[in-house]
């Protein structure tokens, strides 16, 4: 547009600055712009080529075209189609003498003729007298029909090109022979009229010509649909003595396998220097052409991958002062990022807040040659603000300069969201967990310490004469207490398998005695309910095993209290057994009774926490409904199982499968049964300082130690304590925990300290605590005492723990684990 218009039966000769080799191309020429008309009513079409800095116009049929034409030269030059809906209104061509005078032409699409290389080298043309809005599907017809214009043009060039080979063949016939004999590529010696002269032996195979007598047949009768598609550039060859390189042709299939040759044709000469024919070699690319098609397929792969993973990649070429983008990395900013604006300042888009460390971290990058990939933030034109993650890498020159800058964008805002979710998710929880922990900690101590005066009084009225109705009430008052007791025992049992806590320890245990005991403990209750009651230790199972004792006895006790606390008439049965090694399971603890039975649908929800049979068991029997939960965790903790049975009115079958090994040895004698031995036993007179703030529980220790001929000092809290150790010395300090003004630890430690600098003898210190959990005695032992005994007292600990403080032992292996 801009230029003068042609009358419409005014034809440019046909093969006017038409590139060399074209002119069988016409009529495909001729055929595409009818096709593109067709796209558009009342429309006309030419074809415009450029090479070597002449352009070249196809023929139309009507109408008026420009002889110069600024819009194709914007096209040929970006490359990209173009699209004037109104030309009236577009600056490019707005003032063109055919936009504004006849033919009044309103409308102009251009399509780049772009070839393999990636040059556009012309334009399919499309001019209307109307406008025409954009139409997406049209502009694919039409850019489809320019490529194919391309694919038409490259074609032809390739056979021109190949009518340029002209080489010389300079060898004897003797040479020839061994040449093609050994030479490993595909070679045909053919005289100028294309019949075969020699040929490589791979030749042959390519072709199939082993054992045939090719020789003096011309190559098209050989294989004619490899080598008729080159007849002209054979004359080409053979005429103008010029030598081509070819692109790459198929040759055959090898079963399902395409084979690919890269040609090469050039003309030899003979001793008169005249062209006697030509040279055909033809190498085998196949694997190159597969691993281009894998490539590209990999590349295929990788944009769709980076579409998924919403990753963006770009490239800042100094060089061509150009940015390469993929298509979306302007939807990721809502505006169009432009090389101006990153040759300026690389970091025009990032968050003013986080620019200085992103400079910093491509410092490091670029002197140091750490990894580059910072988050940062960008704030979209739309206001929207989002996280990614950058990578990038420089690329230098000799000189030092940057020349490139090559790097990926991901977008990684969802990614932030969800883990600032969970951490705050996780900081809630780890406070609900301490709240949880601090919650029982502070239950567990304001529950002992009432409970130390209740069950501590009631084991020093136990020692003296009472009446026998005096005695039955008190027996109500121990076993109330003694309740609630195992009541707050299972919870933080279960508290501490939730924290994970728990931990499992290997000893070497006796089934049988385990299980005895059990089973002593339950005859008397089972016997004042008039039920059978029954142990049986199969053979197999009788001897060693390594475990966790005290977590196996617990889980026994768990299962054989609850068999008879729900059965009133029948029989309660415990048996011991030894599973086959295909099991896998190894101890088997199963408890039979003939109770009130489950029926199925609260039997599923039978070892939820806080889930009993249903609203009336758990008011006629009572119990908080933990006894079961405990028992599945400490069997899964043992990397074990509980499994249940049950009828209504018929009984329930408790199994337990604990993958226990058992040792292959005798059980060990049975040791005698400590009982709490009386204070003659000591060694000798103990002088006793009792630090205790609660009156209460001052009343209970002074009566226990009493009761073992002990005369302990009482003080109220750690700070009197330390005073009194100062002023004389103790065999014996029984230290309270959590007391006002200094408590047990602070006070055990300014001992400790005391003792260091005035060099006096270590003075036991035993622990007296209703914060009884492992991970506090840990505390309480690091802060220098020697033993600890649990909230509430009972008489036989303390005595263990005086004995074992005047014999100068530590803590015993069963208090740490009942811990």
């Amino acid at each position: 547009m801009g230029l003068s218009p042609r009358a419409t039966n005014d034809r440019a000769p046909p093969a006017a600055n038409l590139p060399f080799g074209l002119e069988p191309s016409l009529a495909v020429f001729d055929r595409a712009t009818l096709v593109a008309r067709g796209l558009f009513a009342d429309s006309q079409s030419i074809i415009i080529l450029v090479k070597d800095g002449k352009a070249w116009r196809s023929r139309y049929d009507s109408g008026a075209m420009p002889q110069r034409d600024p819009a194709a030269e914007q096209v040929i030059a970006t490359g990209e189609l173009l699209w004037i809906e109104d030309a009236h209104v577009h600056p490019l061509v707005c003032d063109s003498a055919v936009v504004k005078g006849p033919p009044y032409l309103r409308a102009y699409i251009g399509a780049p003729i772009r070839m393999e290389n990636g040059a556009t080298r012309g334009v399919l043309v499309v001019v209307n007298r109307r406008p025409l809005p954009y139409d997406a599907s049209k502009a694919a017809q039409l850019a489809a029909l320019a490529a194919f214009v391309a694919d038409e043009w490259e074609r032809a060039e390739i056979a021109y090109a190949h009518s340029e080979s002209n080489a010389a063949l300079a060898a004897s016939r003797t040479t020839q022979a061994a040449l093609f004999s050994a030479v490993p590529i595909s070679l045909v010696l053919t005289d100028t009229q294309m019949r075969v002269v020699a040929a490589s032996r791979v030749w042959e195979t390519h072709l199939g010509q082993r054992d045939k007598p090719y020789v003096g047949r011309t190559i098209f009768e050989i294989a004619p649909q490899v080598y008729e598609p080159w007849a002209s550039l054979y004359d080409e060859c053979l005429k103008f003595g010029h030598r081509h390189s070819g692109r790459r042709v198929p040759v055959g299939k090898v079963g399902e396998r395409t084979m690919w040759m890269q040609t090469e044709i050039k003309p030899w000469r003979n001793s008169d220097g005249e062209i006697g024919g030509l040279i055909i070699t033809g190498d085998d690319v196949s694997e190159l052409v597969e691993g281009l098609e894998r490539a590209e397929r990999s590349e295929q792969r990788l944009n769709v991958a980076l579409q998924v993973a919403d990753v963006h990649v770009w490239e800042l070429d100094h060089r061509r002062r150009e940015l390469i983008k993929s298509e979306d990395i302007d939807n990721l900013f809502d505006r169009q990022v432009t090389y101006e604006d990153l040759a300026q300042d690389i970091m025009c888009n990032i968050d003013p807040r986080d620019r200085p460390a992103v400079r910093q971290a491509w410092r490091r990058h670029v002197e140091e040659g750490e990894p580059y990939r910072p988050q940062y933030r960008i704030n979209r034109a739309d206001g929207v603000e989002i996280w990614v993650e950058a990578s990038s890498r420089q690329l230098r020159g000799g000189d030092g300069k940057t020349l490139r800058v090559v790097g990926a964008l991901q977008d990684i805002t969802r990614r932030r969201e969800s883990e600032h979710a969970l951490r705050q998710a996780r900081d809630e929880a780890e406070a609900a967990n301490k709240a949880k922990s601090v919650f029982l900690a502070t239950m567990s101590h304001e529950i002992r310490t009432p409970l130390n005066g209740v069950l501590g009084m009631a084991q020093a009225m136990a020692a003296e004469e009472l009446s026998p109705a005096q005695r039955e009430r008190l027996d109500v008052v121990r076993q109330s207490g003694e309740s609630l007791l195992a009541i707050l025992n299972d919870v933080l049992d279960l508290s501490k398998i939730e924290a994970g806590k728990l931990e499992l320890e290997e000893t070497e245990f006796d089934i049988e005695a385990l299980a005895r005991g059990a089973y002593a403990a339950f005859t008397a209750i089972a016997a004042a309910k008039d039920l059978t009651f029954e142990l049986t230790v199969e053979p197999a199972a009788r001897g060693v095993w390594r475990g966790d004792a005290t977590r196996v006895r617990q889980l026994l006790y768990n299962l054989v209290s609850n068999a008879i606390k729900f059965t009133e008439v029948g029989e309660v049965e415990v048996r011991v057994s030894r599973a086959p090694k295909a099991k896998g399971a190894g101890l088997v603890l199963r408890v039979r009774d003939t109770g009130i039975g489950i029926a199925a649908e609260p039997l599923s929800r039978l070892f939820t926490k806080f889930e009993q049979g249903d609203a009336t068991t758990t008011r006629r029997y009572g119990g908080t409904g933990l006894g079961l939960a405990i028992c599945r965790e400490l069997a899964e903790l043992m990397g074990g199982e509980i499994l249940a049975e049950s009828e209504p009115d018929r009984g329930s079958t408790f199994t337990a499968l604990l993958p226990l090994r058992r040792i292959s040895r005798a059980a060990p004698p049975p040791e005698p049964a400590a009982e709490t031995p009386p204070a003659a036993v000591l060694s000798g007179p103990l002088k006793v300082l009792a630090a205790e703030d609660n009156a209460v529980n001052q009343l209970v220790l002074k009566t226990l130690l009493l009761q073992l001929g002990l005369t302990p000092v009482v003080v109220g809290n750690g700070a009197d304590a330390v005073a009194a150790w100062e002023a004389e010395p103790w065999d014996l300090i029984l230290m309270d925990v959590q007391m006002p003004v200094m408590d047990g630890p602070t006070a055990t430690r300014a001992i400790r300290a005391g003792e260091a600098r005035a060099g006096r003898a270590r003075t036991p210190i035993v622990a007296l605590t209703a914060n009884a959990m492992s991970h506090q005695v840990s505390e309480y032992l690091a802060a220098g005492m020697d033993d600890f005994v649990a909230k509430p007292i009972e008489a036989a600990r303390l005595f263990e723990a005086i004995s074992r403080a005047a014999d100068g032992e530590g803590p015993a292996e069963d208090a740490a684990a009942n811990a």
